[in-house]
């Protein structure tokens, strides 16, 4: 004769809570993914952008993604600068849940050039934190670049090279005006094959230059940049450079005080005459204080 109810395992009682909790949990993401306002989100997601950084977005449709998640197509974004618009096959961006019901920001964010073929190239990848949505208060970003193909982003005066690096910057909105360069960060980057056409120089131009590889590092605070390491070499000779960089908005108005060690090829000697510059013996090292704005520098000797 069976006893009614039946006697339940001790493993099965313990696994009952853990069971319903579970469900629990899956019903709650579920329903959040069908009723979270997405469209609000992206629109406050490109408003606060805008605001930032003065960068303008534009995409074709958007999409959205598993749990809290936003995907923008064929996007071109349009910064207040001299270069022309950047084209990105996708941007990607997912808010962290828990942060966002307590008030804060996590945004993980990825970006994906077009035309690349090789899985993981062409993107930047990284997040950005803050104490709030409104970004006001302490905002932090740090990211990724995976062989992004520099030629996209910074025509015309880039004709080939892929970039590989990291970075990460914390600044305090609260600062005010330009609150973001007064903050503090770091840059390491890697450049390889890069070729360089129409460098400004003042009222002229220098021919193309070509580089195997240039590698870098930056370490920034209170609206100026240490280049702790810049150095590079390939067909036209090799270089070192150090110094500061005062940052000023526009970027290209930035300042430069480096001084740069240059150890000439063949070709950048032929090239120098462009530069008002005494002739360039191949292999003779030749030291020099490059000064002023990025986009019109000039050398002191």
């Amino acid at each position: 004769m069976i006893a009614w109810p039946l006697a339940l395992p001790e493993t099965l009682k313990m696994k009952a809570p853990l069971g319903w909790g579970l469900a629990s949990l899956a019903c709650f993401i579920v329903f959040l993914f069908l009723t979270f306002p997405y469209g609000p989100l992206q629109n406050r997601l490109l408003t606060e952008l805008r605001r930032a950084s003065g960068w303008e977005v534009r995409a074709s449709d958007w999409s959205v993604g598993f749990p809290v998640a936003i995907e923008w197509h064929d996007v071109v974004i349009t910064g207040p600068t001299t270069m022309g618009a950047i084209p990105l096959e996708a941007v990607r961006t997912a808010v962290g849940v828990f942060q966002a019901f307590g008030g804060q920001l996590l945004l993980d964010y990825a970006f994906q050039l077009p035309g690349e073929t090789k899985a993981g190239d062409g993107r930047a990848t990284g997040s950005v934190t803050s104490d709030s949505w409104s970004l006001r208060g302490p905002v932090a970003i740090e990211g990724h670049l995976q062989q992004m193909d520099l030629a996209s982003v910074l025509k015309p005066y880039v004709t080939r090279g892929k970039i590989q690096g990291d970075f990460m910057h914390r600044w305090d909105s609260a600062q005010g005006e330009n609150a973001v360069l007064k903050g503090e960060g770091t840059v390491k980057f890697e450049i390889k094959d890069l070729a360089v056409e129409r460098i400004p120089t003042g009222a002229s131009s220098m021919l193309s230059l070509t580089f195997g590889r240039i590698q870098a590092v930056l370490a920034c605070r209170e609206a100026a940049c240490d280049v702790t390491e810049l150095k590079g070499d390939g067909e036209d000779g090799s270089f070192t450079a150090q110094g500061r960089m005062l940052l000023r908005q526009p970027l290209q108005q930035s300042l430069l005080d480096l001084t740069v060690t240059v150890v000439p090829g063949a070709g950048f000697a032929q090239k120098a005459a462009s530069l008002s510059l005494p002739p360039f013996q191949p292999g003779t090292p030749m030291t020099f204080k490059l000064v002023g704005p990025i986009a019109s520098a000039r050398v002191a000797l």
